[in-house]
């Protein structure tokens, strides 16, 4: 095949790459629920990685959530430690979320580390989380995925971006220990 003919093929491929994103309605009927009353009161352990926007694995982690809701001012607390592994250079850290029901199905959030408030929503067995954060000296967007696959496991898909460019992801396995 000639270059001048694979030029469009190319373009029309990249193009519909683009086209696909996720869509919280599409997992409404989805069960176990998830969201913060459902899933982040109690403890949970999440076992995950880091990578570039070349596929590089940058660093592995332990994450330990404990969580607490408080019905009177429809607040979930959730108090993570994460830790890295394999030799990371990267120093355990401390954050503690609070999640404000503003409507069913509808949360802000917030933490030391958010710029602003962070926004959430779930249906079914999907939590959806955006926010910014400063990382290394970088302001940048994370849009944070998590599917409830059973009682007791959870997996999460990060996106971390500037501008609207891809820097890295982070893929995390959940166990809930209650």
């Amino acid at each position: 095949m000639r270059a001048k003919h694979l030029l469009p093929i190319l373009a029309l491929t990249f193009t519909l790459a683009g086209c696909g994103s996720t869509e919280l309605a599409q997992f409404s009927g989805g069960q176990p629920q998830m969201g913060p009353l459902h899933w982040m009161a109690g403890t949970v352990d999440g076992y995950g990685l880091v990578t570039d926007r070349f596929g590089t694995v940058k660093s592995q982690f332990h994450a330990h959530e404990v969580g607490s809701w408080d019905a009177a001012t429809q607040t979930v607390t959730v108090v993570e430690h994460i830790t890295y592994l394999q030799g990371s250079p990267d120093a355990p850290q401390d954050r503690t979320w609070k999640f404000v029901q503003t409507s069913p199905g509808h949360w802000t959030g917030t933490a030391a580390d958010v710029i602003g408030t962070a926004v959430g929503e779930e249906s079914g067995n999907a939590w959806h989380l955006t926010f910014r954060q400063e990382l290394s000296g970088l302001e940048v967007s994370i849009d944070d995925w998590r599917w409830r696959e059973s009682d007791t496991v959870a997996i999460d898909h990060s996106t971390i971006s500037k501008l609207g460019v891809t820097l890295a992801t982070a893929e995390i396995a959940f166990v809930k220990s209650n």
